[in-house]
């Protein structure tokens, strides 16, 4: 599944549904939202990107699993 792909595609309808990183980003985004020190720290621009910061890492390293070759050492 590549990173434009749709996460949870619904082909009946003709809807790809959200990306990956949109998936992604989504659940750092819960997790930090979770915790209660977050909405002091962080506006709501800053926490979006820090999102889609993480989900990118979290695609970069799946590319890494699948190719077999760790770019980050």
């Amino acid at each position: 599944m590549g990173i434009e792909e749709g996460a949870f595609p619904c082909y009946e309808y003709g809807d790809t549904g959200m990306t990956l990183r949109d998936y992604f980003a989504a659940k750092a985004m819960a997790a930090m939202l979770s915790r209660e020190d977050v909405h002091l720290n962080y506006g709501e621009s800053e926490l979006a990107k820090w999102s889609y910061q993480q989900a990118d890492a979290m695609l970069r390293q799946r590319m890494v699993q699948d190719d077999g070759v760790d770019e980050s050492a």
